[in-house]
């Protein structure tokens, strides 16, 4: 990542890392009464009115660094976050486009009511307007606009979001989610007996056992099919840019890992991190020669 861009590129993620962080938050796994719903959707709406700020309440100038008789409270309160000065900096450096932080907002706040995605559709949708935003904001940081690039990123970002949902689904099953969509499980399928799967106790009949199975592999093939399509492009991005690229590494390396357990989502054994050197050596290769 090119120095000038770095600091961009943090005020971005720690801006999306906020954003996450909003559900992770949210306790009573898969419970949801209107009053923490409420409290969620007004801390997502906070964070619009944080961008309205940064993009309309002070396009000219520099994040306030004392009391300004000028802003209203909720102004005094966003411009206390780090974050939001971050994205006042690194927008006022490289002129991000509002869109793309907008989408990462709205797709987490419409993320925040589902507890399964009923389609492989709606499960792109998400990866695409969540994670491909993500790269295309990080390409800008970068000086970056082009439409070949924010191809590749599209299908790196889809690509990295499904791997994602595969990766975290015995945590999230745990928190009374379901990352695999419902079109590729039956409407029987016994949810429950994997949410205990920390304590090993889970069975599945064979038939249950086989649809999961499938499911698992079908999502895989969606992510490593989107993930291939972003290497084979890849030329298309400038190489100084590439870094910005530098997920796709370890979604491809997780990929591989669970094909050796046999798209297993739950052997523990060959999915941990027991190859955290390896994944350093391709993280650095990449980085030495802008190719993943």
């Amino acid at each position: 990542m090119p120095a000038a861009s770095q600091k961009a590129y943090f005020a971005i993620r720690a801006f999306n890392a906020e954003l996450a962080s909003v559900k992770d938050g949210r306790r009573g796994g898969g419970q949801r009464d209107t009053a923490a719903t409420l409290v969620l959707q007004i801390r997502m709406q906070w964070w619009r009115d944080a961008l309205a700020e940064i993009y309309d309440g002070a396009p000219k100038r520099s994040a306030p660094k004392g009391p300004d008789p000028t802003l209203s409270n909720l102004s005094i309160a966003c411009w206390h976050s780090p974050v939001v000065r971050a994205l006042h900096v690194a927008n006022q450096e490289h002129d991000l486009t509002r869109r793309f932080l907008e989408r990462l907002i709205d797709v987490r706040e419409t993320d925040l009511a589902v507890n399964q995605y009923k389609s492989m559709a709606d499960v792109v949708a998400y990866a695409e307007e969540s994670v491909s935003s993500l790269l295309y904001l990080s390409l800008e940081c970068t000086g970056v606009r082009d439409d070949d690039a924010d191809l590749v990123a599209s299908h790196a970002g889809v690509g990295i979001g499904v791997t994602t949902a595969l990766r975290a689904t015995p945590f999230r099953l745990v928190q009374g989610e379901v990352p695999i969509p419902a079109e590729l499980l039956h409407k029987t399928f016994p949810y429950n007996e994997l949410v205990n799967w920390q304590d090993d106790e889970f069975t599945l009949s064979e038939q249950d056992a086989t649809v999961l199975h499938e499911a698992v592999l079908h999502m895989a093939h969606v992510a490593s099919s989107h993930l291939t399509q972003a290497r084979e492009l890849q030329g298309k991005v400038p190489k100084h840019a590439r870094a910005c690229l530098l997920p796709v590494v370890p979604a491809l390396h997780f990929l591989s890992k669970l094909q050796e357990a046999d798209h297993n989502l739950f052997d523990s054994q060959k999915l941990t991190d027991q190859t955290r050197l390896a994944l350093l050596l391709l993280l650095g290769r990449t980085w030495m020669t802008g190719v993943f």
